[in-house]
């Protein structure tokens, strides 16, 4: 999955947690490989901070990612305290755009 720079520096999240929304099992690469697995490229285009996460309440963001073929999805990351220091996280689909040009 392609990230740019500046779409990096959307998210509100520490570079660690950063890298495991996108790449551990559960995260945001995954959950799109399950719901378009012949997809080949992928690029992550916008995030956009819907609650802010301050590692002591639940932080939630929307990562929006267009494929080669200008489908988009969106998805949902719940960033959720441990207790501990720690975050835990969840990523739901929360829906599927249209192509680029579609009505």
């Amino acid at each position: 999955m392609t990230v740019r720079p500046e779409v990096r520096k959307m998210s509100s999240t520490d570079e660690t947690l950063f890298r495991d929304l996108l790449t551990k099992p559960g995260g945001v690469a995954h959950a799109d490989f399950v719901s378009y697995p012949r997809s080949k490229q992928k690029t992550l285009t916008r995030i956009e901070v819907l609650t802010p996460y301050d590692n002591r309440q639940t932080g939630q963001e929307r990562w929006s990612i267009v494929h080669e073929d200008g489908e988009t999805a969106a998805y949902l990351v719940k960033l959720i305290p441990d207790g501990r220091g720690g975050t835990t996280f969840t990523v739901q689909m929360e829906r599927t755009g249209k192509k680029k040009g579609a009505q």
